[in-house]
């Protein structure tokens, strides 16, 4: 299986502090990171190794696609335009929500937001070879939810995660884990449980789910603590984005 990691725009300045790495072609919130170890979980890992490594180490995360051609990766491009949902559920575009905020500089903040997203809907693009891409991100009203919405006309390789043994580790689940909800994948990291316990609700964190296919693939990055530890949710978003860009 291969993985394969969208950047994530940054987090504009004056909105509160949200978990997780990203910024434009960055953005992947997701669990508590662990020291000493280079988790394939991290925005920045794709699924060749080698590429993922070479590519971590200079802080390029990028999404790959497993076409030869057309929209793939190194491909000639192609398929309808993109163009982001007006609404992601109850989310609202996050720059119309900083406009509303009605602080000095709100609108000037909003419009670096909508330039930031364009230009990692550009990189996605040329990542692609051309495709139609967009990234657009949506939050609530009070921003404790906030999502990036990556989408490009392209099939991509589904979700790797790595086995870990969970009885060797002498835990309830393993550290990384890979939930399948319908057509979607979520990739999760755990806080460690000790074998035997039940795991809360809130040892769950959400990297990422996605839902691929001939044509598209849509990720939703949670960040922010609305949605951190509820998959099911996410992967709601991810169907709801599927509909509309189908």
């Amino acid at each position: 299986m291969t993985e394969q990691y969208p950047p994530t725009p940054p987090q504009p300045a004056g909105v509160p502090s949200q978990p997780g790495p990203p910024p434009a072609f960055s953005a992947a919130p997701a669990g508590p990171s662990r020291p000493g170890r280079f988790s394939p979980r991290h925005p920045l890992v794709s699924g060749v190794i080698g590429l993922v490594v070479g590519l971590a180490l200079a802080g390029i995360p990028v999404l790959l696609s497993d076409d030869d051609g057309g929209a793939g990766f190194g491909g000639g491009g192609g398929g309808a335009e993109l163009t982001a949902p007006a609404k992601l559920g109850e989310l609202r575009p996050f720059a119309d929500v900083q406009r509303k905020e009605g602080a000095p500089k709100a609108g000037k903040m909003a419009d670096g937001l909508v330039e930031e997203d364009r230009k990692s809907g550009e990189r996605l693009s040329d990542a692609y070879g051309g495709a139609a891409a967009v990234v657009k991100r949506y939050a609530d009203d009070d921003v404790r939810t906030t999502v990036t919405l990556v989408a490009v006309r392209s099939r991509s390789p589904k979700p790797y995660v790595p086995y870990e043994d969970r009885e060797r580790l002498a835990l309830a689940v393993p550290p990384d884990e890979l939930k399948v909800i319908g057509e979607v994948s979520c990739v999760l990291y755990n806080q460690p449980t000790p074998a035997g316990s039940k795991p809360t609700a809130e040892s769950v964190h959400v990297t990422y789910c996605q839902r691929t296919g001939d044509g598209l693939t849509v990720q939703i990055r949670p960040s922010g603590s609305g949605l951190a530890n509820r998959p099911a949710k996410v992967a709601d978003l991810v169907e709801k984005a599927w509909s509309e860009l189908s």
